[in-house]
């Protein structure tokens, strides 16, 4: 603990900056916009020190999926059910063209199978921690393992700006937007963003929150195939992912709530002698200050000056793949819903 504490500080401290900007000045962008963009800006301009990474590092792989825990607070099974299975055929097909095409575009930029594939992961799954999770199946070069975080955090980053822009631009309900930006953003930390960006308690974010956590749980089947497919070890030996427990905890909080809604098994409104307890509330807030912090974090790791000649023509490729994710599963959020 006493190795993450002053990052962990740093990211608080800039967390609240970017809430009093957006309450004060840029009320305009949402809050979660203006901790990337700070984030990013600090890491290409100032800098940190090392002292700080670690609590960074823990904010964006541990305060996050917290955040996500506490997120299924928000959620309603009721809009699950009227989504129904078509939104489980939409993922699974953006996430097979995503890696198909991912293929087909670093052969032709020339970039190694595993580089192009773990860009189509990263693009199409959980971003980041997809990455890093499927490294080690399908035995990917540390370098292409860092080279494919890198043009993620940034591509993502950079999505979650563009689709802020358009988020009241765009023609979509709140239904159709939650679901193009939860099925297309590249991290969990990017499509609650992307999503989020018609307003925190907007349908769009708890939409888009289903669809991308629904994009999360295929993490593990699909690396059981790409180990498969990639599988070189000479002992034989099966590599294996395992579910993420932060989609279950999810997936459990928003059942309980569900069904506490309707039979009311706790109290969630109370008082304690004149104060007024309001445990959703509270919980909603924790939840979206804790994903607020991750998305700093995500921010303070894009290093936009970090890339070789092959960084470079994994980024062409990596953009024009989400350039295509991003239209497609546009179409298919107006004709498949």
């Amino acid at each position: 603990m006493k190795k993450i504490w002053q990052g962990l500080i740093f990211v608080i401290f800039i967390s609240i900056v970017s809430m009093l900007l957006n309450t004060y000045l840029l009320g305009f962008i949402e809050t979660l916009t203006i901790g990337i963009i700070l984030g990013i800006i600090i890491t290409n301009t100032i800098g940190y020190g090392e002292n700080l990474e670690a609590g960074i590092t823990y904010s964006l792989k541990k305060i996050l999926k917290w955040g996500i825990v506490l997120l299924g607070v928000k959620l309603n099974f009721n809009s699950v059910i009227e989504l129904g299975p078509m939104i489980l055929i939409l993922v699974i097909i953006i996430i097979v063209s995503a890696l198909i095409l991912s293929h087909l575009i670093g052969k032709y930029f020339s970039l190694n199978n595993k580089l192009s594939t773990l860009l189509g992961v990263g693009s199409s799954i959980c971003g980041a921690s997809a990455i890093v999770a499927m490294g080690p199946v399908i035995d990917a070069d540390e370098e292409d393992t860092a080279i494919s975080v890198a043009i993620i955090s940034l591509l993502g980053a950079l999505g979650v700006v563009i689709y802020s822009s358009l988020s009241y631009v765009i023609p979509l309900s709140d239904i159709e937007y939650g679901i193009w930006a939860g099925s297309s953003l590249q991290g969990v930390a990017h499509a609650l963003a992307g999503a989020g960006a018609r307003g925190a308690d907007s349908i769009s974010m708890e939409i888009g929150t289903i669809v991308k956590m629904a994009r999360v749980t295929l993490l593990a089947p699909v690396a059981i195939i790409l180990s498969m497919i990639f599988n070189t070890s000479k002992s034989g030996e099966k590599k294996r992912v395992s579910f993420p427990i932060y989609v279950l905890l999810f997936i459990l909080v928003g059942a309980f709530f569900t069904i506490n809604d309707i039979y009311k098994l706790i109290p969630v409104a109370f008082s304690i002698g004149t104060l007024n307890i309001d445990l959703i509330f509270i919980l909603k807030e924790l939840s979206n200050f804790f994903i607020l912090m991750a998305m700093v974090a995500m921010g303070l790791k894009v290093n936009i000056k970090s890339f070789t000649s092959t960084g470079l023509k994994a980024l062409y490729a990596c953009s024009i793949l989400f350039f295509l994710i991003s239209i497609f599963s546009l179409v298919l959020s107006k004709i498949m819903i």
